[in-house]
């Protein structure tokens, strides 16, 4: 049965719609536009759920989740049975998969939103932004060493995993924040060679 996701422009639920696209999994998609001043998602959402933000997917039965993680647990446990995007417990790369699951929305994640807060706050170069500094360039060294021996956040195979830390890389990449000849940036062009990538981006440039 297809899911509905509610989309916001230039946002998280990029990646669920990749991870829709790299399961095949039949989606529809609701779209919303950013209030053009302040760059806020639109009241519609709060509709939706009382968070008001997006991703939010919506099942059939209308019941709607949120939060990105959980979004793309619901999706794998759905529509993933072989565990082809999601190693199964007990298997090679199980660990390192559910670690970078959740960093995409923790440790990894929150330096690089607090610098995009930082920016468009007039924060930058604050006492906050310097500490964030410190966290960013930890998270880079971290995501650089695993991926020098790794192809994949999850060891030798793509999984659900590349799809959640794809966005802020992606988005920092388009920033010049990756160098040539990183690891980094190798996976970058790997993944975005997929065709469930570029079918994402495709949806995407409509918004």
């Amino acid at each position: 049965m297809p899911v509905t996701l509610h989309h916001l422009e230039l946002s998280r639920s990029e990646r669920i719609i990749w991870l829709l696209e790299e399961l095949n999994a039949p989606y529809e998609l609701k779209r919303y536009k950013r209030d053009p001043q302040v760059r806020l998602a639109p009241p519609e959402l709060a509709e939706k759920h009382p968070l008001g933000k997006a991703p939010l997917l919506e099942l059939e039965d209308g019941t709607v989740l949120a939060e990105t993680g959980a979004i793309a647990q619901y999706l794998l446990d759905t529509f993933d049975p072989d565990h082809a995007l999601h190693p199964a417990p007990g298997t090679p790369g199980r660990l390192r998969f559910l670690e970078w699951m959740h960093a995409s929305e923790g440790a990894v994640f929150l330096p690089f939103l607090m610098s995009t807060y930082c920016e468009a706050t007039g924060l930058k170069d604050s006492l906050l932004d310097q500490f964030m500094e410190g966290e960013r360039a930890k998270a880079f060294a971290h995501i650089e060493r695993h991926l020098s021996q790794n192809d994949y956040f999850a060891g030798e195979q793509f999984s659900a995993a590349d799809c959640l830390m794809g966005f802020q890389l992606d988005a920092i990449s388009k920033r010049g924040g990756v160098k040539d000849g990183s690891a980094l940036k190798a996976w970058l062009d790997r993944v975005q060679q997929r065709d469930a990538y570029k079918a994402m981006r495709k949806v995407t440039a409509e918004d």
